[in-house]
């Protein structure tokens, strides 16, 4: 009995040191934010150049939920990724999730297009997330968070109620966020949600594979494709752990688009001309959504624009939500 005395000293003491790194390696959120309030930062109607001053100040503001939403989706992929603890990486993340999720994170004032429009995409990256996440969720961990993504995607949806609110990338954005809060939280009401978007989109995709809405916004009408590849593409990839096949509604209507868009991004004098005015070059090409589809259609795809394979919106790498999604 006694033999065992200095080994059981032992344990406790290599068990508080865990404990401490542990919490050491998890840091504490930053506070929830329940009202946003965003001002547009472009300089003209069509959305198409951007105030610098505006540009910095919108990137002030938005601070707190760029380092929440970085943070949790990192701290997922990194979950997966790595070799040992995983539990504890992803415990972390879930903490914050919950956090956020308890003071009602998102739910407070939301003040003008652009505050609608972060609470939408912020909602995409941290259900994706939490996708990645689930498989380490304890019971009390979805009571918390699965209940407040529903909540936050309604009430980001109901935004779109509003007649004068355009359905164009926004719209896309919305619907990656119904479907991932719909197979995240288990809602079939809220993919369904998601399914009636995917199926506006392919409406809206004309024969020659543009969005005219996109094509609208003059120089950065191929900035804008390339953004809304990001939700749809992923929308579709939701779809098919399904089993179900969101690229072929519209008679192939996403695969125009995708071709359409990577044909602007290989030569944006396709665009120059489509939209009538010059695209803003360096053409950014988003991110993710190249990967996603080559990835299920390597064949349609010769020529690969390059793009990172990661973005908070769409929660984190999607290297690993592909994994997620397909195991």
């Amino acid at each position: 009995m006694h033999a065992l005395a200095p080994f059981s000293l032992a344990s406790v003491i290599v068990t508080a040191l865990l404990a401490t790194h542990a919490h050491a390696a998890c840091p504490s959120p930053p506070p929830p934010v329940r009202d946003v309030t965003l001002a547009r930062y472009y300089s003209d109607a069509a959305g198409s150049k951007v105030d610098p001053e505006l540009a910095e100040q919108h990137r002030r503001e938005t601070a707190p939920l760029t380092a929440f939403v970085g943070f949790v989706t990192k701290q997922a992929d990194k979950a997966h990724l790595q070799r040992s603890l995983p539990t504890d990486t992803a415990a972390c993340a879930l903490s914050w999730i919950n956090g956020w999720a308890a003071a009602g994170a998102y739910l407070g004032a939301i003040d003008g297009k652009q505050a609608e429009a972060q609470r939408k995409w912020d909602l995409a990256g941290i259900a994706l997330a939490y996708l990645k996440l689930k498989q380490w969720a304890t019971a009390e961990d979805r009571a918390g968070i699965e209940p407040w993504l529903l909540k936050v995607a309604d009430s980001a949806r109901a935004h779109f109620d509003d007649p004068g609110v355009k359905r164009n990338n926004h719209w896309y954005w919305m619907g990656l966020g119904l479907g991932a809060v719909g197979i995240a939280a288990e809602s079939d009401k809220h993919f369904q949600m998601a399914k009636g978007i995917m199926q506006n989109a392919s409406r809206d995709i004309s024969t020659g594979g543009v969005l005219p809405l996109e094509l609208a916004r003059q120089a950065r009408a191929l900035h804008y494709h390339a953004f809304a590849a990001m939700p749809l593409v992923t929308l579709a990839e939701l779809a098919a752990s399904k089993g179900e096949d969101w690229y072929a509604l519209g008679d192939g209507a996403l695969h125009r688009f995708v071709a359409k868009t990577v044909a602007g991004l290989e030569d944006p004098a396709v665009f120059d001309k489509l939209a009538g005015a010059a695209q803003e070059r360096p053409v950014k090409s988003g991110a993710g959504w190249i990967a996603l589809y080559r990835a299920r259609f390597p064949e349609r795809l010769k020529h690969v624009p390059k793009q990172s394979s990661a973005h908070r919106w769409l929660g984190g790498d999607v290297g690993v939500l592909h994994k997620v999604l397909t195991q």
